[in-house]
């Protein structure tokens, strides 16, 4: 009696499966890995064009001379600049002083919990909270929470973590609540 591939459980068709599966496979991996490390890049001209549509759209209605006219103006500049200029390493600088500091207090902040506040259990100076980070070879941006909140607008955010993230998370509550928004949208699991 003659056997047949076909006739054998592990024969040519056997493998032509498996080959499919595991190429569909592969496939897929590499789709959901690149995709989500290269979105951020994809939806930055978004950024950049909407900024412009929404100037140009202002600009019909307000008069070349209005001072939010100008300020609109700088902010796409800027805005446009960030995308053009050369790739800043933010990793490479130092501590300095920064006299406009703190952007929020323990006092100013609602996120800051009672037991958190080192000012309230001992801590005599404020010298601390008045450093910002400078980078070597470019100059990082004020944090602004309406352009933040902007290119967040639709997307979920999360910290997971540690108490540190915890940390972070209320550090962005405080810059935030410069801001108006919704207390309604942020879902707080301690």
């Amino acid at each position: 009696m003659k056997l047949h591939s076909v006739d054998l459980p592990y024969g040519k068709n056997q493998n032509l499966k498996n080959t499919t599966k595991v190429v569909l496979l592969i496939g897929l991996a590499i789709l959901f890995t690149t995709v989500p490390l290269y979105y951020p890049l994809l939806t930055y001209p978004v950024l950049i064009t909407r900024s412009l549509s929404r100037s140009s759209s202002l600009s019909s209605v307000l008069p070349p001379s209005s001072s939010s006219y100008d300020v609109l103006k700088d902010q796409v500049t800027d805005t446009i600049r960030v995308g053009v200029t050369k790739k800043c390493d933010i990793f490479t600088g130092e501590w300095i002083p920064n006299p406009g500091a703190p952007y929020y207090t323990n006092t100013t902040c609602w996120a800051i919990h009672e037991h958190q506040n080192c000012m309230k259990y001992g801590r005599p100076d404020t010298d601390f909270m008045k450093w910002r980070w400078k980078p070597n070879d470019c100059e990082l941006p004020i944090f602004d929470p309406s352009q933040f909140l902007e290119l967040v607008r639709g997307k979920s955010l999360a910290f997971v973590g540690d108490s540190v993230a915890r940390n972070q998370m209320q550090s962005l509550i405080c810059l935030l609540s410069r801001v108006s928004f919704h207390l309604s949208n942020i879902c707080y699991y301690a």
